[in-house]
């Protein structure tokens, strides 16, 4: 497992951007590139560059200023050390919104051909909870994590079952997760994660495993979704390091 936790993409990635960094300091009209900039000049997706900018945030070697864009810390500030960026700090949230992705939305399809009627009513009950949910229970997912094994829990299958709890456990430990999390603005998304989560249930509810399936993937993109854009609407803004 260290071996492939070594080889993390966004590790890479942050690599070749602290190198950036300190290859240009000293230049007095220098600025780091945009998110999407990075993203097309090293080739990779957004996604991954957002959990290199995060790493790097953690870091304190930059930080990310709404619309300002990622802002270079002073080297004074916190010297650059690439053995810090190398140290291993777990699975990037897109990582995770990948796998959960993968998982659920095929737990969903095996889930609509065995739903109970009391497994409905659970469903419907967690919604309920989640809708009572102030902002900061909200955006700790108690509910929403309970919903999600609930249908993990109705494909019978037991792997199934641990390899998403495990995914979810993974989540709720992540500093990352919380780092990027933190800043989403729950009113704005209630609605929408919410109503997804209605649709979810009515694709069960017809027993349409290729209903479920959409349902299921149309929800974490729209979480992905929302975390990118986190930045671009002055929310994402580092609170201090976290070491």
């Amino acid at each position: 497992m260290r071996l492939l936790a070594a080889k993390r993409l966004y590790q890479v990635v942050a690599r070749r951007i602290a190198r950036m960094i300190e290859d240009n300091q000293g230049k007095q009209d220098w600025h780091l590139p945009s998110e999407r900039e990075l993203a097309e000049q090293l080739e990779v997706s957004r996604t991954v560059v957002r959990e290199a900018v995060i790493a790097l945030e953690m870091r304190g070697i930059v930080e990310v200023r709404g619309r300002a864009g990622i802002v270079v810390l002073p080297a004074h500030v916190n010297p650059l050390s690439f053995d810090a960026i190398n140290t291993d700090i777990g699975p990037g949230p897109f990582e995770l919104l990948e796998a959960r992705l993968a998982l659920e939305s095929s737990a969903a399809a095996l889930a609509a051909e065995r739903a109970t009627r009391y497994d409905i009513m659970e469903l419907e009950e967690c919604i309920e909870r989640m809708q009572l949910e102030t902002d900061e229970v909200f955006l700790n997912e108690k509910g929403d994590r309970e919903f999600h094994l609930t249908i993990a829990n109705m494909t019978g299958n037991a792997i199934i079952l641990s390899m998403i709890q495990a995914l979810w456990d993974q989540r709720d430990a992540s500093r990352m997760w919380q780092r990027v999390h933190r800043h989403i603005h729950a009113p704005k998304v209630r609605a929408l994660w919410i109503g997804d989560h209605y649709a979810i249930v009515a694709a069960l509810k017809m027993r349409n495993g290729e209903a479920a399936r959409h349902a299921m993937i149309r929800h974490i993109n729209n979480v992905t979704d929302e975390l990118l854009r986190a930045d671009e609407l002055g929310r994402f803004s580092s609170d201090g390091a976290d070491e």
